[in-house]
């Protein structure tokens, strides 16, 4: 049997060979007719790369700022500066905070003495400064002081007590606290005369130009005839403070993307742990206004000093607006304010500008080296409008952030296309390139480019790879057919020996 077995296998290990030598030569052929046809799409980009060498740089483009167009309140959409709608107030603003436009207005240019502006201010610089923790100790003349929060049920404020910031912010902005303002005051600067000087540094920063200081909370302040000196209340005359709706305006705003400041304005009740330990409840002046606007009032300021103010911050109809009533009734001033929403809503809506993948067809590019390329936007942008009206000029700007080298990616900001509304507001609208312009200096690019600006030439390697995949595939098959059959002889060969 071993006789016979052993001439078996040596044909066997003759016709493996053979085989062997067949599957080698097609997958050669293959191998090389694939070469022939890249070789033959590229070769004419690849010559000249080794006769003439080009100097590519990196692309250094501008990065790109999310429009953020600076407070002008100067400018009102010019249609509709008589607002649809009457409040009890002498004075109002309504504003589209995005971009900080007027939507509605009256007398809000006009000189005010408002203790809203004072409070917030002071909030504001406080909330920058101190962490919700800090704890406060209560001076002799914050402890003199007559407190509405007392009336409301908060606990008076006594010489030696300490409150932390949190209670002391929220004690503040709801129930309007002259105490809680001075206490603030005295915290950060040791003195209010010291922290008035940073209330007024920090109005000037905020462009509040028509704004003046003389007190933590907005009270009257006494001064000698020699000068001003907040602490002398012996004094012949009064301090002047005064404001407008439109400084209030920049100043809400700010407020508003405060983070601390923020949380307390969106508060409508809270309760704390005092020092005792106590647990104690607070309600805002105006809580019902949530529930009444139907959330669209998301932060809120009300007091009724001499003259009754309203300030809020939310969203109308997807508009993000700031509304401010100054010199109205205290009884009205949630009515007013949701009227003043309502109108809002009746009046304006929010419009796509652009959308982000459209092409932008008022420019073109070129790199350094000759090649142009469209433009597209980056990103979408909306706009609020009037009702019914485009409110658009017909004239749209483009500016350039050219000269441009290789490589420049996709996404990349190139330049700007300038809409203008027509109440003089701009939007610059970021643009890029419509495709990847890939660098000229490797052969793997130049490749690349090829395959871009042929069809045909990557339909042909596509198939080259796929038929190369499929005769792989199949000489994997037959050896493993192969290599089952002869361990079946090797099985059978020894089983026989034995």
């Amino acid at each position: 049997m071993e006789k016979q077995m052993t001439p078996v296998m040596a044909q066997e290990q003759v016709q493996g060979r053979k085989k062997a030598r067949k599957n080698g030569i097609r997958t050669g052929i293959w191998l090389l007719v694939s070469l022939v046809v890249i070789v033959s799409g590229i070769a004419s980009d690849i010559a000249p790369l080794a006769i003439e060498p080009v100097a590519v740089a990196a692309a250094f483009l501008p990065v790109s700022v999310e429009p953020g167009p600076d407070v002008d309140l100067d400018a009102s959409i010019a249609n509709l500066t008589t607002p649809p709608v009457s409040v009890s107030g002498t004075a109002m603003l309504v504003l589209e905070s995005n971009r900080s436009r007027i939507l509605f207005e009256q007398n809000s240019a006009i000189t005010l003495d408002s203790s809203v502006s004072a409070k917030l201010m002071t909030a504001l610089i406080a909330s920058e400064q101190l962490k919700p923790e800090t704890m406060i100790t209560i001076s002799s003349v914050t402890a003199d002081m007559p407190d509405l929060a007392v009336s409301k049920g908060q606990p008076a404020l006594k010489t030696g007590e300490k409150y932390s910031f949190e209670y002391l912010l929220l004690r503040l902005v709801f129930y309007d606290s002259d105490a809680a303002a001075v206490a603030l005051a005295e915290q950060i600067s040791g003195e209010e005369s010291e922290f008035i000087q940073l209330m007024n540094s920090k109005a000037q920063s905020l462009d509040m130009l028509a704004t003046t200081f003389v007190s933590s909370s907005g009270r009257a302040m006494m001064v000698d005839s020699d000068g001003a000196d907040p602490t002398d209340t012996k004094g012949q005359e009064t301090a002047p403070a005064a404001t407008t709706l439109r400084d209030l305006a920049r100043l809400v705003k700010a407020a508003s993307q405060n983070k601390t400041l923020s949380s307390a304005l969106t508060r409508r009740n809270e309760y704390l742990v005092l020092p005792g330990p106590t647990v104690i409840s607070l309600h805002h002046q105006l809580e019902t206004l949530w529930t009444l606007s139907e959330d669209r009032v998301s932060g809120a300021f009300f007091s009724n000093k001499s003259n009754a103010a309203t300030v809020t911050f939310g969203t109308a109809n997807g508009i993000a607006i700031i509304t401010l009533i100054h010199g109205g009734r205290a009884s009205e001033a949630i009515d007013d304010t949701v009227a003043l929403y309502n109108a809002v809503g009746d009046s304006f809506e929010v419009a796509t500008l652009v959308e982000a993948g459209d092409h932008f067809f008022g420019g073109q590019e070129q790199t350094v080296d000759g090649e142009a390329f469209g433009l597209i936007y980056l990103k979408t942008i909306t706009y609020v409008r009037p009702k019914g009206q485009d409110y658009l000029d017909s004239a749209v700007q483009y500016q350039s952030f050219g000269p441009f080298t290789r490589p420049i990616l996709s996404g990349a900001v190139i330049g700007q296309a300038i809409f203008k509304l027509l109440d003089g507001t701009t939007v610059a609208v970021d643009v890029g390139p419509d495709r990847q312009i890939l660098s000229s200096v490797t052969l793997i690019d130049r490749a690349l480019k090829q395959l871009q600006g042929n069809q045909n030439l990557t339909i042909v390697l596509l198939a080259t790879l796929i038929l190369l995949i499929i005769v792989l595939a199949a000489k994997v098959l037959i050896n493993l057919t192969r290599l089952i059959k002869l361990s079946f002889l090797i099985l059978f060969e020894i089983r026989s020996r034995r």
